[in-house]
């Protein structure tokens, strides 16, 4: 017996050496393998930083040399087009001047294009382009239903080059000025999805943001807090909780990036509502069993995750601290920089974004780009326009005059012609096949960069609204809210207009989501602000208030998170998050529906707590 007792006390004791032998080693690899990802973040961080660095010096020698540049490319692109079905058409091969080309060649809008896409999309050539598409671009469908835009290799690369690469660029150039240090390297926060799908002719098709994703994908494990299999996932899955899931985990992240400011938004309000639920995971070293993950790619991070108890509890204390002060910086106090373009109508997003990082973590406004062409970028941190670049392609500006009755359309001048203060409509020909084509966008210029123009987008041309010829712009409305906030102290998040025509006269419907809730007797107050506000942003409208054309505004809240929701219901329809613009104008069935019946639910609720 005493053998026996003997026997089994020296097997548990080889048995205890033998579980701390293996946790010494899997400690050991653990430390390797972070040793490893360390070096490697290093290095990868190192090469966009210097491809950055050749982006920022292409920017500044091209912007001296912009108007040739710019007469250049499109001589070169007409003349290598000229044997392509529409270089015939519109007979290339005889054009020699920006004269030539402006009498020759039409103003042209996607309709123009669609019949020649879907033959390319099939696997025609020399159609648009010599340059054969390597993806097909997938508009947002703000303007309406979604289209695809071929996209070539020398236009993908530009996109990489100047918006990846580039964001680098400006962070250490940021940083090496105010410190004397390169950027911080470490992993970042990156909420930007792939979906990519094949077409009839072996070319993806998809967002041309998350196409980007492929320029760094060798970099990703060592860059971003997300593998590869979140980044571009095959198959649908909860994005917000793995991301948020992961990156919490990371105390030593160092940026985060969107396409959009709403996306940090989004993501930075699901891990206030969700905190608990991430900790206990980061805690156990889980993911959580009720969010939707595929089992394969559950199984792949499972066996990559430990516990992490320190860290749940040190995020535990700082969330349960509240989010009166900035939560970025106490919870990730390695962050350097926040990248998404935040202007225009993601101002408001900008704005609240600040509340979450503070005053001392810069911004990067990115770029000012679209499916069809890469046009400009934030040449600095927090710059709030954009510098051309010239060799992007070959742009045109019509000359939004204030007085219609001077307006010419066919009127366009070139970058030296511009004046700063004036507004145009931007007409692009782009590097993939795309001639005179009119985005819809309309762009102040506010300076000039040597020679390149500095732009900042106002509004798109068909999100006007107008009952009687008024015509309410984007920029016209937004200064109408942000002057209604600073009068009323109601920070407002995310807003639209309605034109009801229903009515006799028709009227306005202004729908807003307050930051905080709106009391039923507080909005009498709030029309009339608002309806003041209206009248100074467009005179017009006024005139037409007082005369009795135009019956006064109606002011709707929403509730909070409603432009939210409806985000996270159109990625559930397929459209990728990278692409989704604010909903400024009500102007489908769809948009009517869903927030008319919120807005209503509110109302109804308010009415019943009162």
């Amino acid at each position: 017996m005493k053998e026996q007792t003997s026997a089994n006390a020296v097997l548990s004791g080889l048995a205890g050496s033998v579980n701390q032998l293996v946790r010494k080693g899997r400690s050991a690899l653990s430390s390797l393998g972070r040793q490893k990802k360390s070096a490697m973040s290093i290095k990868s961080t190192a090469t966009l930083v210097i491809r950055g660095k050749q982006a920022l010096r292409k920017v500044d020698s091209n912007s001296r040399e912009a108007v040739i540049l710019q007469h250049r490319t499109l001589l070169e692109l007409l003349k290598e087009n000229k044997d392509t079905e529409y270089g015939k058409k519109y007979g290339f091969a005889d054009i020699h001047t920006v004269a030539d080309y402006r009498k020759a060649v039409p103003f042209t809008t996607y309709d123009n294009y669609e019949p020649y896409i879907q033959r390319m999309m099939a696997g025609e050539e020399r159609v648009l382009s010599e340059r054969l598409p390597v993806y097909f671009a997938l508009t947002s469908g703000s303007v309406g239903v979604p289209k695809y835009v071929p996209v070539s290799r020398e236009a993908l690369d530009l996109f990489s080059f100047y918006s990846v690469a580039m964001a680098f660029g400006v962070a250490d150039e940021y940083y090496r000025n105010t410190t004397g240090r390169g950027v911080p390297v470490g992993p970042g926060l990156n909420t930007i999805e792939m979906k990519v799908m094949p077409t009839a002719s072996g070319v993806d098709k998809g967002s041309i943001s998350g196409s980007l994703m492929n320029s760094v994908k060798d970099f990703v494990p060592f860059l971003l807090s997300s593998p590869w299999d979140v980044v571009n996932p095959a198959e649908q899955m909860d994005m917000k909780y793995l991301k948020a899931r992961l990156a919490l985990a990371e105390q030593s992240l160092t940026f985060m990036d969107s396409a959009f400011m709403t996306g940090l938004v989004d993501m930075m309000d699901y891990i206030r509502a969700n905190y608990k639920m991430l900790c206990k995971d980061i805690f156990y070293g889980t993911i959580n069993e009720d969010v939707q993950v595929p089992q394969k790619v559950r199984e792949a991070l499972a066996a990559s995750l430990t516990p992490k108890r320190a860290r749940a509890k040190e995020l535990m204390r700082e969330f349960e601290a509240g989010f009166d002060t900035p939560i970025i910086p106490r919870i990730w106090p390695r962050m350097s920089w926040i990248g998404g373009i935040g202007t225009g109508g993601f101002a408001s997003y900008a704005k609240k974004m600040r509340k979450y990082a503070g005053k001392s973590i810069p911004f990067n406004n990115l770029c000012y780009a679209a499916s069809e062409s890469f046009m400009a970028v934030a040449r600095h941190m927090s710059d709030e326009s954009y510098v051309l670049i010239p060799d992007g392609g070959f742009y045109e500006f019509i000359p939004v005059s204030r007085d219609e009755k001077e307006r010419d359309e066919n009127q366009t001048l070139t970058i030296e012609d511009l004046e700063v203060g004036e507004d145009y409509e931007i007409v692009v020909t782009n590097l993939s096949g795309f001639y005179r084509y009119r985005l819809g966008d309309v762009v102040r210029v506010t300076g000039y960069y040597n020679e390149s123009p500095m732009i900042r987008f106002l509004y798109r041309k068909n999100q006007l609204i107008s009952i009687a010829g008024e015509k309410t712009n984007e920029e016209a409305l937004s200064w109408a809210v942000s002057e209604f906030g600073r009068v009323t102290g109601i920070s407002i998040l995310d807003y639209s207009v309605y034109a009801d025509t229903d009515s006799e006269p028709g009227h306005y419907v202004v729908l807003m989501e307050p930051e905080r809730p709106v009391t039923e007797d507080e909005i009498p107050w709030c029309r009339d602000v608002m309806e003041k506000k209206m009248m100074q942003t467009n005179p017009s409208y006024g005139d037409k208030i007082r005369n009795g054309v135009l019956k006064p505004l109606q002011v709707m809240f929403l509730e909070q998170q409603t432009y939210q929701l409806y985000r996270d219901l159109q990625s559930m329809r397929g459209v990728s998050p990278n692409q989704q613009k604010p909903v400024r104008v009500i102007d489908t069935p769809e948009k009517q529906r869903f927030f008319f019946t919120l807005a209503e639910n509110w109302s109804e609720e308010k009415k019943a707590d009162s």
